[in-house]
C-alpha cells in the first residue's frame, strides 16, 4: 500500500474536483446568460438600445424626390380622429422672408413652444418615420415655424444639402420659397448649421395639419451620424381656438 496515498490527501482531492465542477458550470452559467442578454439587445428593433448606443453600426441616409406631392396616406400614428381630418377652407397665413427675419429678431416664439405633445425622436431618423407634435393656440398667436441641420463643419453641412431637401406643407399645400427664411449659424458647441424659418401671423379657427419633410437622396454623413436615404416627416396638428 502506498503511504502517500492518505484518506486526508484522497479528500482534498476530491474537494479540488468539485471545486472544479462548481467552477466549470458557474462559468457556462455566467455564458449562457450573457449570450441570451447580447441576443435581446441585438435584435430589439430600437436604435436607442443599450447595445446599440455602445457598438452603433451604420445607417444609411434620408431622399429627396424632384417634384413634392403631398401624400394621401394618414401617418400609422394618429389617432382615428386626426386620420379623419378634413382640410379646412382656410389655411394659416404666412409672411413672407423678410417679415420672418423680422421675426426671428424681435424674439418671437416658435411653434414649438405650444406644444402638448411632444413625441420620442431617436438619434438617427429612419425613412418612413412619421413625428406628431399636438398644438394648441390662439387664433391671433403669430409664430415663427423652422427645422434646422447641424453638421461638424461647414464643408459637410454644404455638402449634405446638395443631396437634401426640405419642404414645408400647411394643410396639404406646399409652402413657396418666398415664405421661407434659409440661414446659416454657428451653435455653441462651434457646429454650423442651417436653419428653415416660416413665419405665420394669421390662424383661421379649427383643426391644420402642418408638416416638415426632410429628405435624402443618398445616405448622408453629418460628421456624427449616417441617415439612410429617404423621407421622414415632422407633423404638426394644430387646433385653433
Amino acid at each position: 500500500m502506498n503511504s502517500d496515498i492518505t484518506p486526508t490527501s484522497i479528500e482534498e482531492d476530491d474537494a479540488r474536483k468539485r471545486t472544479l465542477i462548481l467552477t466549470m458550470i458557474g462559468v457556462i452559467i455566467v455564458g449562457t446568460c450573457a449570450l441570451f442578454a447580447l441576443a435581446f439587445l441585438w435584435f430589439r428593433p430600437n436604435e436607442s438600445t443599450l447595445f446599440a448606443k455602445y457598438f452603433p453600426s451604420p445607417t444609411a441616409t434620408r431622399s429627396p424626390t424632384n417634384t413634392p406631392v403631398p401624400s394621401k396616406t394618414p401617418a400609422p400614428n394618429l389617432t382615428a380622429t386626426q386620420a379623419a381630418w378634413v382640410k379646412p377652407s382656410q389655411s394659416p397665413e404666412l409672411g413672407s422672408k423678410q417679415e420672418a427675419q423680422t421675426a426671428l429678431d424681435a424674439g418671437m416664439n416658435y411653434l414649438e413652444n405650444y406644444v402638448i405633445s411632444i413625441p420620442d425622436t431617436p438619434e438617427v431618423n429612419q425613412p418612413g418615420d412619421v413625428y406628431i407634435y399636438e398644438i394648441l393656440l390662439d387664433q391671433y398667436e403669430s409664430v415663427l415655424w423652422s427645422y434646422g441641420w447641424c453638421t461638424t463643419t461647414q464643408s459637410i453641412l454644404e455638402e449634405n444639402f446638395t443631396h437634401m431637401q426640405v419642404e414645408f406643407i400647411t394643410n396639404e399645400d406646399l409652402v413657396t420659397s418666398d415664405h421661407l427664411l434659409i440661414q446659416d449659424k454657428t451653435r455653441d458647441d462651434g457646429s454650423p448649421c442651417r436653419d428653415y424659418i416660416a413665419m405665420i401671423n394669421k390662424w383661421p379657427q379649427g383643426q391644420h395639419q402642418l408638416e416638415i419633410r426632410v429628405t435624402f437622396t443618398t445616405p448622408t454623413d453629418d460628421g456624427w451620424n449616417i441617415y439612410p436615404k429617404g423621407t421622414h416627416t415632422f407633423k404638426y396638428l394644430v387646433s385653433v381656438n
